[in-house]
């Protein structure tokens, strides 16, 4: 029996396998935590994230006043208050922004909406019944005189401070142009009447039934008001009269906008600190 030899042919060689390199063992890993639970609620709808893109969810309200186009009169309005905090104001137009205080002017406001001037249907109400009674009794003398009333009106008003005859005068401080009631304090401090510097026309309009007033003069009142109407002239005196000096002499303006102080400030606080080191 013969034995078989395998022979193998050159190049045919079997190679023996190589081995590869060994990975280095995995870093050790803690044990996962248990995801948290979402809270369960009983609502039936669900929260989802919102997108503000454009043609997307509603955007939340923002102040956007800085970036609003404000109309022309506002903006002169601030430019005005800006200019008249910044520039240095003359006496004479810095009296207005001394106003009466807000428990008097109640009291003024009070006085000059029962004193009212009538308005054209009262007066033709009056009217009516005045020739109603006149038609009754032709021998019957009638009252046709119109009720205790404050005047309105600059050219009014100013007649009766010339004359004398005005117990208390109330001028708007915001009156546009200031120009119109600009000399009339000057003129009750020289005939000395009692005048009021009050906050605002508005105000004042509100009071005698109009839009707004520019002044109002009291010429009298009724026995039961003599009393308020002496206290009051007493408090504005003390307020106006009193200091007519120190009001005819006091300017306004000049004061620095926040950024300007703040810089202000900053310089001061950097030469105290160049005087320390010189020290």
């Amino acid at each position: 029996m013969g034995f078989l030899y395998f022979i193998e042919m050159p190049g045919k060689e079997k190679s023996a396998p190589v081995k590869g390199a060994t990975k280095a063992a995995a870093p050790y890993k803690k044990a996962a935590t248990e995801a948290k639970k979402p809270k369960t609620t009983n609502s039936s709808f669900s929260a989802k994230a919102k997108n503000f893109g454009i043609g997307q969810d509603v955007p939340f309200s923002r102040d956007l006043s800085r970036f609003m186009r404000w109309p022309t009169f506002v903006t002169m309005q601030r430019k005005k208050r800006v200019l008249i905090r910044r520039l240095k104001v003359p006496p004479a137009i810095n009296q207005f922004t001394k106003v009466l205080d807000r428990s008097t002017r109640n009291e003024v406001l009070k006085l000059v909406k029962k004193y009212a001037p009538e308005t054209r249907k009262e007066r033709r109400n009056r009217l009516k019944a005045v020739a109603e009674e006149k038609k009754k009794d032709s021998k019957k003398t009638v009252n046709t005189k119109a009720p205790l009333a404050i005047l309105t009106g600059i050219q009014e008003v100013t007649r009766a401070i010339e004359n004398k005859t005005a117990k208390l005068v109330v001028i708007a401080n915001n009156v546009e142009p200031l120009e119109l009631v600009l000399w009339m304090p000057t003129l009750c401090r020289k005939n000395q009447v009692p005048y009021a510097i009050v906050k605002d026309k508005a105000r004042i309009g509100n009071a005698v039934g109009q839009k707004t007033t520019t002044c109002v003069a009291f010429t009298g009142v009724k026995a039961e008001d003599e009393t308020t109407l002496k206290n009051v002239v007493r408090s504005v005196n003390a307020r106006f009269m009193v200091r007519s000096d120190v009001i005819r002499r006091q300017w306004g303006g000049l004061q620095l906008s926040l950024r300007s102080r703040a810089a202000l400030r900053k310089k001061h606080s950097r030469a105290k600190a160049a005087a320390g080191i010189k020290a």
